[in-house]
């Protein structure tokens, strides 16, 4: 299993342009994180968990990655970003209630079905001690044919989240996706109108929902 996997990444796989965009502000709404255990949940290619290791003090905390994606999990292994490495399908979350201190949730809610992202709300509720992060899109993407593994199966809305106790901001500007071609002037609309949606979030392409546990 492990050459199959292997021979797999000989193949660079894209795994989407959101991270750049969120960046700052999880690192604004990063806590102190010593001695902490962080989650990434539904951690892909492992992008915040590397950002995550090599801009904070991570002493006598650990990481934990979980992801249902076999090659995602490889890469991350390969890589050494998590401490720890869990194969896990959502909505449901494989650890103990309030074991979690911080709680990374970016880009997953909207592959489930809305039914499922409640109960993923929920199982976050149970495990986060601290603070957890949740982000998504603002508006539904219909996925492009073949990419069944990153479908698109539920909308999200500020009021989902701030109805779950979430505050909840926006980022950028709620428009359709568009082609890479005009990839410079959607990176240009989400800066330009970030200082607006951030506090009117129905407006933002992206939401960023913080709950404090604590």
């Amino acid at each position: 299993m492990l050459k199959k996997i292997s021979r797999s990444h000989k193949k660079f796989k894209w795994s989407g342009l959101h991270p750049f965009f969120y960046h700052p502000f999880f690192s604004a709404f990063t806590p102190d994180l010593s001695n902490k255990v962080i989650l990434d949940c539904g951690c892909g290619r492992g992008i915040f968990g590397y950002l995550t290791r090599t801009t904070r003090d991570l002493s006598g905390s650990i990481m934990i990655g979980v992801d249902v994606n076999e090659e995602s999990l490889f890469f991350c292994r390969k890589h050494k970003i998590y401490d720890k490495l869990v194969k896990h399908k959502l909505p449901l979350l494989p650890f103990k209630s309030k074991s979690i201190d911080f709680l990374i949730c970016s880009e997953v809610i909207e592959h489930l079905s809305k039914k499922d992202g409640l109960k993923l709300l929920n199982e976050i509720d149970r495990v986060c001690r601290e603070r957890a992060v949740v982000t998504t899109p603002n508006i539904f993407f219909h996925n492009p044919p073949g990419t069944e593994a990153d479908k698109h199966r539920s909308n999200w809305q500020a009021s989902n989240f701030s109805q779950s106790g979430y505050r909840v901001y926006g980022l950028g500007l709620r428009t359709p996706l568009l082609s890479n071609s005009f990839l410079k002037i959607k990176q240009a609309l989400y800066y330009f109108f970030t200082p607006v949606s951030y506090f009117f979030p129905n407006f933002g392409g992206y939401l960023f929902c913080v709950k404090d546990f604590s």
